[in-house]
């Protein structure tokens, strides 16, 4: 029996999982919402305007896990600087009173610093791996 509940509980997690990968018309203002911020934060950080290849951007309930790659916007190489693992990223996102906001985010890492999140922050394994 307990079994049953812990598999029905974790297919209920997965389905509260809102896949916004694609930009579609259900999800176009929050998904740029998202991405803008991790531009700005990109920009501020390394100068240079970007566009994303979005590998994984899941939803559930006020968080958001974000894994993709950057492009410069311009088309040229994006700069990085030092021992950087050029070019993903990857951020969860967390909505406070209507407005997203980043909660962790690196860029250009050279190990997998989020491993684990999920434990860290209380949240289903599945929003990160899905």
């Amino acid at each position: 029996m307990a079994c049953l509940a812990l598999l029905s509980s974790s297919a209920a997690n997965a389905q509260n999982i809102k896949d916004y990968k694609t930009k579609t018309q259900t999800n176009d203002t929050e998904r740029s919402k998202m991405l803008d911020l991790l531009r700005a934060e990109l920009y501020r950080s390394h100068k240079q305007e970007v566009q994303f290849v979005v590998e994984k951007l899941n939803v559930q309930g006020d968080y958001a896990w974000f894994q993709g790659q950057v492009q410069r916007k311009d088309g040229k190489a994006f700069v990085t600087e030092g021992e950087e693992d050029c070019c993903h990223v990857e951020a969860l996102l967390r909505k406070k009173s209507g407005k997203w906001y980043i909660e962790e985010m690196d860029a250009f890492s050279t190990d997998v610093w989020w491993d684990g999140i999920w434990e860290r922050k209380k949240l289903p394994r599945e929003l990160f791996v899905r």
